[in-house]
């Protein structure tokens, strides 16, 4: 039987032929929300991302035939660890405004001297925002975003395939000017606590000027955080909603910004 011979240049086509699409995965969970949790070991990322790079491997498009160790072959990792991050901060800035309006509402009804350390960045935030966080990560994986997550990822390697071409500047912006609307999606989450605690201060405001010996400043916390409590319970529901509908904004932005003109 004859020896099996290999020369340079099958060998480094052949790590290329993993090692760039394991940038590219890898970049993606090191980012999206929920692969990149720090509740998630790092073994595990790793684990996963190499076991998709072997098993896309075999179906991606032609590699360019460069040499692993040049110029070029550094310039495409690059642009691998640019898509993949892409499409993982999007959906992480998704999840991100519901922390931000987790935050806004414990500010406004007293609740922000709560705080905790989130499982998903390793941060210290309010309850209400990581309680925000949890019931959008279950109401994630109950919709499957994940599995959608990564059949669009995987799709990407077909709309940008490995090489030098990387995701235009001008759909970098788009996903940039996105990012300007972050706050009015966090304050719009929590518009309705925002008029409920006004309307409460202003009648706070109105017995104190018409009965000064009532001091209703004096129970006004008390009664800011029970009232907190309940509007948190009937703004609920209206959560998932909204929720869904940023979801679906974000996944589209994913497929906008991955399109080559």
């Amino acid at each position: 039987m004859d020896n099996l011979v290999f020369d340079t240049k099958e060998i480094t086509a052949l790590i290329g032929a993993y090692i760039w699409p394991f940038a590219r995965i890898g970049a993606m969970f090191a980012v999206a929300p929920i692969f990149s949790s720090k509740q998630v070991p790092k073994k595990v990322l790793i684990v996963l991302a190499f076991v998709c790079s072997i098993l896309i491997a075999p179906l991606l498009p032609p590699l360019p035939a460069v040499d692993f160790i040049s110029g070029e072959a550094f310039l495409i990792m690059i642009n691998q660890i640019v898509i993949g991050a892409a499409i993982g901060f999007v959906l992480q800035f998704a999840f991100g405004i519901f922390v931000v309006a987790g935050q806004i509402f414990a500010m406004l009804t007293g609740l922000g001297f709560s705080m905790m350390n989130s499982p998903q960045d390793g941060v210290q935030v309010t309850v209400v925002g990581q309680m925000y966080v949890i019931i959008t990560t279950l109401f994630f994986l109950a919709m499957h975003g994940h599995l959608f997550l990564l059949q669009m990822l995987f799709e990407s390697f077909y709309k940008i395939p490995i090489g030098l071409q990387s995701i235009p500047a001008e759909n970098l912006w788009l996903m940039i000017s996105w990012g300007s609307q972050f706050y009015m999606h966090a304050v719009m989450i929590v518009m309705p606590a925002i008029a409920a605690m006004l309307m409460v201060n202003f009648s706070f405001g109105v017995m104190a000027k018409a009965s000064p010996q009532l001091n209703p400043f004096s129970i006004g916390f008390i009664i800011t955080i029970i009232l907190g409590f309940v509007i948190f319970l009937v703004t609920l529901p209206g959560l998932i909603p909204y929720f869904t509908k940023l979801m679906e904004e974000s996944f589209s932005l994913v497929e906008r910004i991955l399109v080559i003109p």
